[in-house]
C-alpha cells in the first residue's frame, strides 16, 4: 500500500541585509600636459586603484589663474581637440576616466566640480623646476582653502609609495575639529588606512604640554580611522615652524605630511602666509591639506603622566 506523503512546507530562508557600501571619494586631479600634472595623474591613479575611486581629470584655463575674478570663456573648436588630446593622455593611465574642460570665474569652477563630484579631493603637481610656472596651482590653493575643500600636493619629483604608510600630522596645542569639507579626505584616510601616524610640534622651546595637547586633538578629532593606528607624538626644535616640519619629515621617515586647515595662530600662518607657500614648494612628501575650524573643546593644560611614553 502506498502512504501518501504529505507535502513539506518550506521556510523561507531570511535573506541577508545588503551590505552598505561605504562611500569613496572621487578624485579630481588638476590636468595639463606638463611633467607636474603627469606626476599627480599617476599618483591620483595609483590611488584610485585599491580604492575603485573615480577619477576625474580636470583642465582649467590658464587665463582663470591670472583673472581668478573676470569669467575666461574659451572657444568651442579649441575645447574639441583640447579633449581629444586629454582623452590620449588618460589612455596611459588604464584607468577609466572622466574629463572636464572648465573655463570662467575660478571659484565657481572648483566650487560646482566639487559639488557634482561630491565627496570630491583635489590632487595637484608641484615642478620640480623652482622657474616653473605655479601660477594656476597656486590661485587654486587659494580658491580651495575658501571653499574649505581638502586637497593633496605631489612633488614631481617625490618617489615614496603613493599608498601612505607612515602619516605625519602637523598640528600644536590650539583645539580644532573638522570641517564638513574634510568628508573626502576622512574617506581616504579611512580606507588606505596607514600603519603609523606620527603627530608633529615645531617649537623654539621643550614644552611637552604642547605636545600632549596636540596629540589629545587629533585622536580626539576623527581625523584618523577607528579601530586603526594609535597615532604617537614628536616635538622638534625650530624657530621657524617650516624647517620645523622638514626635520619631522626628514626624521620620522613619514611619506606623507597632513596639514589641518583651520583659522588659528599657527595654522592660520599655515593656510594664509609664508609657511603654507613654503612647505607646499618645499615639501619632499606630498601634503594633504584637510580643512578645519576652532574648537572650544580644550586638553587639560597640564597632564597627569606621559601618554604611554609618546612624548619625545
Amino acid at each position: 500500500m502506498l502512504t501518501p506523503v504529505t507535502p513539506r512546507h518550506h521556510q523561507p530562508q531570511p535573506t541577508e541585509a545588503p551590505v552598505e557600501k561605504a562611500p569613496t571619494p572621487t578624485l579630481i586631479v588638476l590636468t595639463s600636459f606638463f611633467p607636474e600634472s603627469r606626476r599627480a595623474l599617476r599618483f591620483a591613479a595609483e590611488l584610485a586603484g585599491p580604492l575603485a575611486a573615480p577619477l576625474v581629470l580636470l583642465h582649467i584655463d590658464a587665463m582663470a589663474a591670472q583673472y581668478p575674478n573676470e569669467p575666461v570663456e574659451t572657444a568651442p573648436a579649441d575645447s574639441r581637440e583640447l579633449r581629444h588630446d586629454l582623452q590620449q593622455l588618460a589612455q596611459e593611465l588604464h584607468r577609466p576616466v572622466t574629463i572636464e574642460l572648465a573655463s570662467g570665474l575660478l571659484s565657481r569652477v572648483l566650487t560646482d566640480v566639487a559639488h557634482r563630484y561630491a565627496p570630491a579631493l583635489f590632487v595637484l603637481g608641484r615642478p620640480a623646476d623652482e622657474q616653473a610656472d605655479f601660477e594656476l596651482s597656486e590661485a587654486i590653493v587659494t580658491e580651495l582653502r575658501a571653499a574649505h575643500l581638502p586637497l593633496v600636493l605631489v612633488p614631481e619629483v617625490y618617489a615614496g609609495p603613493d599608498l601612505p604608510q607612515h602619516l605625519a600630522v602637523a598640528t600644536d596645542d590650539e583645539p580644532f575639529a573638522l570641517h564638513a569639507g574634510a568628508q573626502a579626505a576622512q574617506l581616504l584616510l579611512r580606507q588606505l588606512m596607514p600603519s603609523q601616524v606620527t603627530v608633529v610640534a615645531a617649537s623654539p622651546l621643550q614644552d611637552d604640554n604642547v605636545c600632549a595637547a596636540a596629540l589629545h586633538h587629533v585622536r580626539t578629532s576623527g581625523l584618523l580611522p577607528t579601530p586603526g593606528p594609535v597615532p604617537t607624538v614628536e616635538g622638534f626644535y625650530a624657530t621657524q615652524t617650516e624647517q620645523g616640519l622638514l626635520h619631522a619629515i626628514a626624521t620620522t621617515q613619514a611619506d606623507w605630511l597632513v596639514l589641518l586647515a583651520h583659522p588659528r595662530r599657527y595654522l592660520d600662518q599655515l593656510l594664509h602666509h609664508s609657511i603654507t607657500k613654503r612647505m607646499l614648494h618645499w615639501s619632499p612628501v606630498p601634503v594633504l591639506v584637510v580643512p578645519s575650524q576652532t574648537s572650544r573643546s580644550r586638553a587639560p593644560k597640564r597632564p597627569t603622566q606621559l601618554d604611554n611614553g609618546f612624548l619625545i
